[in-house]
């Protein structure tokens, strides 16, 4: 694996334009531009096309937050994707998601005993999506009426993402900031 590189000052005019239009939408949210968007912004109109669906599950979508962090670290984990767990841990905690569970998820136990409401229920979404796998009707009829329609989609679309994700941070070896160890050992 090699990192990808990535320059702003090397971009077209427009190119440039739409990069700083990403980073400042991101900014008025107080989230940075980096990690995977980087190496991304090798391919400007790919990146854009990316970003605008992140911003909207992470800005605008209907699952609470608590829900979208535990679906973030729960794919990071299952992936091994180390920069989306140390990117969105601090937010996982403040979104109130438990912190036996995020310990137990971090090293790599079954929290299936320990994972509450609604967090026993999404991860039982997520053991179909991440195994490639139809939902349970069950499960889908419980999620739906925990998260409504909308929300069971964004769920489903959500791990879909940080998959992506996963594959664009390991494949372009996405470093973790200085100083910073591999969560996962």
């Amino acid at each position: 694996m090699a990192q990808l590189p990535f320059d702003p000052s090397t971009l077209s005019p427009a190119d440039r334009a739409l990069y700083d239009r990403m980073v400042e939408r991101r900014k008025a949210q107080g989230a940075g531009f980096g990690g995977p968007y980087a190496a991304l912004m090798n391919h400007p109109q790919l990146c854009e096309r990316i970003e605008n669906l992140g911003y909207y599950l992470k800005f605008e979508g209907h699952l609470p937050r608590d829900v979208y962090q535990f679906v973030v670290l729960f794919v990071a984990r299952h992936t091994g994707a180390a920069f989306e767990w140390v990117d969105h841990i601090q937010h996982a905690e403040a979104a109130g998601v438990p912190s036996t569970l995020i310990g137990a998820l971090q090293r790599g136990e079954d929290v299936s005993g320990i994972a509450t409401a609604p967090y026993d229920l999404v991860m039982q979404v997520l053991d179909s999506a991440l195994s490639w796998q139809n939902i349970p009707p069950r499960v889908q009829d419980e999620a739906i009426k925990a998260f409504g329609v909308e929300g069971l989609v964004e769920l489903i679309v959500l791990s879909g993402f940080y998959q992506m994700f996963s594959a664009i941070n390991q494949s372009f070896d996405v470093a973790l900031p200085p100083g910073v160890e591999n969560p996962f050992g």
